[in-house]
C-alpha cells in the first residue's frame, strides 16, 4: 500500500531494501494518544481550514512523501511496518497548533517511526536533514507549516495529558513541526517529532472535507 506513494518535491530515489522481519528493540516507547476531555473542548479544532490555500498540485497517493534517501517508515519499536498497528482507515489524532491549542483531525492515518537500516536507530545528526527533506517535500506541494515549538504538555495538552507526558522532562521534547496542505477534497496534516530516544516520528492524517 505505501509503495505507491511519492515525494514530488525530489527525483525518485532507488527503493530501500526490505527490513529483515526480527524485530529491533528502539530506545522508546511510543507515548499514547491523549484521552479526549470534553472539559477541554474549546481548545480542540481551534483551526479554520479556508485560512489554508488550496493548492493545485499533484501529491499523489497516501502516504504522499517517502522518507529521506536511506531511510524508511516502520512501527515504533520494530524494524518493520506492520500496518496493522500504524496504518489506520480512521483514526483521530490530535496535532498541537498553539501552546494551549490543538486539532483533532479525524481520517485515513500513518503514525511511524524513521529508520535508518544501514544504522539500525535515526542519529541526531540526521534531524535538521529530516526536517528539510518534509519542509521542501511539503511547502513544494503547497503546505504551509501551523506549528514549530516545543511541546509543553501541560500547557499545550491541559488536561488531556496522560502521565507520561506530564512526566517526562521538557529538556529531551524537540520542537513538533506541523504542517497542512488543503487540497479539494482533503485536509492533509503532518506532523515530524524528532526528539528523545525514539530518533524521528512522523503522523500524517488524511481528513476528507465530505
Amino acid at each position: 500500500m505505501l509503495a505507491s506513494a511519492c515525494d514530488k518535491n525530489a527525483d525518485k530515489k532507488a527503493a530501500i531494501p526490505a527490513a529483515p522481519a526480527s524485530e529491533v528493540s528502539l530506545s522508546s516507547q511510543w507515548p499514547p494518544e491523549p484521552e479526549i476531555d470534553l472539559r477541554a473542548e474549546s481548545a480542540i479544532n481551534a483551526f479554520d481550514i479556508n485560512n489554508i490555500p488550496l493548492t493545485d498540485k499533484d501529491i499523489g497517493e497516501f502516504p504522499f512523501f517517502m522518507p529521506p534517501q536511506g531511510y524508511k517508515y516502520v512501527t515504533l519499536t520494530l524494524s518493520t511496518l506492520d500496518e496493522n498497528i500504524s496504518l489506520k482507515e480512521s483514526d483521530r489524532t490530535l496535532y498541537p497548533i498553539g501552546r494551549d491549542r490543538l486539532y483533532m483531525a479525524e481520517g485515513k492515518t500513518l503514525k511511524a517511526a524513521l529508520y535508518n537500516e544501514k544504522l539500525k536507530k535515526t542519529p541526531e545528526r540526521d534531524f535538521l536533514l529530516i526536517h528539510r527533506h518534509y519542509e521542501d517535500a511539503i511547502t513544494a506541494a503547497g503546505g504551509i507549516m501551523v506549528y514549530s515549538e516545543k511541546v509543553k504538555m501541560d500547557e499545550t495538552y491541559g488536561t488531556l495529558a496522560p502521565e507520561e507526558y506530564q512526566l517526562m522532562p521538557e529538556s529531551i521534547r524537540h520542537p513538533r513541526r506541523v504542517y497542512v496542505i488543503h487540497t479539494q477534497n482533503a485536509e492533509l496534516w503532518f506532523e515530524i517529532d524528532c526528539g528523545g530516544g525514539a530518533g524521528c516520528l512522523f503522523n500524517i492524517t488524511q481528513k476528507s472535507k465530505i
